[in-house]
């Protein structure tokens, strides 16, 4: 009985080699395109977290500072604030909160950046 079952076989994987063979390397590409992924996607992560951390760091910085400005507008005498209008521009309190949240998002990243790793599995 074993014997009539040994070209049944054979005449199996001889039909079935080139299937094999196309789902080998299909398997091979889609394991590739897996971990190509897989690795682009945790850097992806990684660079809009520090984005997302930079952006949301210089939108609170630069509301405080207003608030803070407008508290201190109040107190000074008028003069004072039309004499800082004329070389302080409209733009300088949204551009010195990027600037700082920028240094700030730097120096967290030189001195944390072994523990982002560390947690990110980079």
């Amino acid at each position: 009985m074993a014997i009539a079952i040994l070209p049944l076989v054979s005449s199996i994987a001889g039909a079935l080699s080139i299937p094999a063979l196309a789902m080998f390397f299909g398997n091979l590409a889609a394991q590739m395109i897996a971990w190509f992924a897989a690795k682009v996607t945790k850097q992806a992560a990684i660079n809009l977290t520090v984005i997302i951390m930079v952006i949301g760091l210089a939108a609170g910085l630069a509301a405080g500072i207003y608030a803070l400005l407008t508290g201190v507008s109040y107190l000074t005498p008028p003069f004072l604030n039309e004499a800082f209008s004329f070389f302080v521009p409209n733009n300088a309190v949204p551009c010195f909160s990027a600037c700082i949240s920028a240094r700030f998002m730097r120096w967290v990243w030189e001195w944390q950046a072994y523990a982002i790793m560390k947690v990110a599995g980079v």
